[in-house]
């Protein structure tokens, strides 16, 4: 009788006879591959089980759905599936598939990257540290050249938000190391699980490990991208304030957050063993609902939405009922917090629930405690009405005549960034690694340095009003009796995605997802949805 070959063995091209027999993957072993085959099959494997029922083995393979599924699945969600194979009949040749292949590339990939993060956060660590010293021996400089009285308390009060500011970047980095960390020893556990069913596994063990870990490695794949497109490389930097005649502070602390070089993209998409027909081209927006929030004195000013995806707007009236309005992302009312003023722009601190509002004519812009439901100081900030605003996580971008204004949370004065044209005043900002803002006639891209990206101006030089950003880098305005036109990341017209003659529009923005777009027009809330 002519000897077996190991069915293992024979998928790496090695030529080894069969000992034994597996009765679970149906599959003849070498004596060296049946040791390896039972770890796998006694410890790794019998975790990638169904997880909606106890753990039950995967028989079958949805090609509809491209997913594992067992016996029970088969009944309560897969029973009108058209294309289902078992897994014995699907695993067959999947060692040399292109799907087996690209999830070791992911999984090389995705420690490749979590390496570069963690040496670049250690890195920031230890710089941000050094720089926080060579600030502290600025500040002590000063201390001994300054001879105001109250000079004592400002150098203090000066040394602790140094500590504040170098330990929340710190704090931040850290939190990021740790997550990396997470993410590198899953992934690790991963891999050892692939090269062992490489090596010694079976056909099915291989099909199964695929499917397994193939959502969880695309998880951690766009987080790590999330993770590095908001991940920015901060500095600290002392500025002087030497004007003793009305000294109030001796210097201001400037942290500067420029974009990171680390970047992470997507592989190339995982393949189901059958080919799935895809859909190519640009997202379209579908109208929804329109949704009055107000009555025919209200306008609505702006709009924002928070990390709850809840839709905030200002509406002014004019009489003196002007509010700012909480909905939820059906447009809902929840709540609303009375004002005193005409409010204009809003903008949200990430990581924190407070928001600040510029004043829609007035010099000033009012913070907002949204835990306490109650305003906050009022920073007054010269020519800022009208002003557009935005937020980092270190930063607010006001706009102001001919400049957008750059603050601290606590609305300190830093420094000005000069826009294109300096008789106008940014109507709206967004912050999105760069600063993107319409000024009534322009939508431009800037560096925190001032550095122009681009500079859009419609053919027709329509009116411009709002600016939003989508999760894949594309820039919304809209433009006056025309509609909401789409440009491209760097700059370029693609197309116009709703083409709707509004008049009365102010603001646009997106869901947290970006799977809803608001406009606000009048009294009303315009929703259309998204599909791609």
């Amino acid at each position: 009788m002519e000897d077996t070959q190991c069915e293992s063995c024979k998928t790496l091209g090695k030529n080894s006879i069969s000992a034994h027999w597996c009765v679970t993957c149906k599959s003849s072993l070498c004596s060296e591959c049946t040791e390896n085959h039972r770890t796998l099959l006694y410890s790794t494997i019998p975790h990638q089980g169904c997880s909606k029922h106890n753990k039950s083995p995967f028989e079958y393979f949805c090609i509809d759905h491209d997913t594992l599924y067992c016996k029970e699945c088969k009944v309560e969600t897969h029973c009108f599936c058209q294309k289902v194979m078992s897994v014995d009949i699907a695993s067959k040749g999947v060692k040399q598939s292109e799907s087996f292949v690209e999830t070791i590339e992911l999984i090389n990939h995705v420690l490749t990257t979590t390496s570069i993060i963690s040496n670049d956060r250690h890195t920031l660590i230890e710089r941000i540290e050094k720089q926080a010293i060579g600030v502290k021996n600025e500040i002590m400089r000063l201390r001994e050249e300054l001879t105001i009285r109250h000079i004592e308390s400002l150098w203090k009060s000066l040394l602790e938000d140094l500590k504040l500011q170098k330990d929340k970047i710190v704090t931040n980095a850290k939190e990021m190391l740790s997550e990396i960390q997470n993410i590198e020893m899953i992934t690790k556990e991963q891999k050892d699980t692939f090269d062992k069913v490489e090596k010694h596994g079976s056909e099915k063990q291989a099909f199964i490990a695929v499917h397994s870990c193939k959502s969880l490695l695309d998880i951690f794949e766009k987080r790590l991208i999330t993770m590095t497109e908001q991940t920015t490389q901060p500095t600290i930097k002392l500025n002087q304030n030497m004007l003793q005649e009305t000294i109030t502070s001796i210097g201001t602390l400037e942290i500067k957050e420029e974009p990171s070089v680390i970047t992470c993209v997507h592989t190339k998409k995982h393949q189901p063993q059958i080919p799935l027909g895809k859909h190519h081209g640009l997202s379209s927006f579908v109208h929804n609902q329109d949704k009055d929030i107000g009555n025919m004195r209200h306008v609505i000013k702006g709009i924002i939405i928070n990390e709850k995806d809840e839709l905030i707007t200002t509406v002014y009236s004019f009489l003196s009922d002007s509010r700012i309005m909480v909905h939820d992302n059906m447009v809902n009312f929840k709540y609303q917090l009375n004002i005193e003023f005409r409010p204009g722009q809003i903008a949200l601190i990430p990581d924190k629930n407070m928001g600040v509002v510029t004043s829609y004519l007035q010099d000033f812009i009012q913070f907002i405690d949204f835990d306490q439901k109650k305003l906050l100081n009022k920073v007054y900030l010269k020519k800022s009405g009208l002003g557009g605003i935005a937020a980092s996580k270190l930063n607010v971008f006001v706009g102001t005549k001919g400049n957008i204004s750059l603050l601290d949370h606590k609305g300190s004065y830093i420094r000005s960034i000069e826009i294109s044209n300096r008789e106008l005043t940014p109507w709206y900002i967004v912050f999105d690694r760069n600063i993107y803002y319409s000024d009534n006639e322009l939508v431009c891209c800037l560096t925190v340095d001032g550095k122009n990206l681009f500079t859009y101006k419609p053919q027709d030089n329509k009116r411009l009003h709002g600016v939003a950003i989508d999760m894949e880098g594309f820039v919304y305005v809209f433009a006056h009796n025309k509609g909401v036109c789409r440009l491209r990341p760097d700059g370029t017209f693609t197309d116009i995605v709703v083409d709707k003659q509004i008049t009365r529009t102010q603001d646009i923005g997106f869901n947290k997802d970006c799977t809803k777009l608001y406009i606000a027009c009048g009294k009303s809330i315009l929703v259309y949805n998204r599909f791609n």
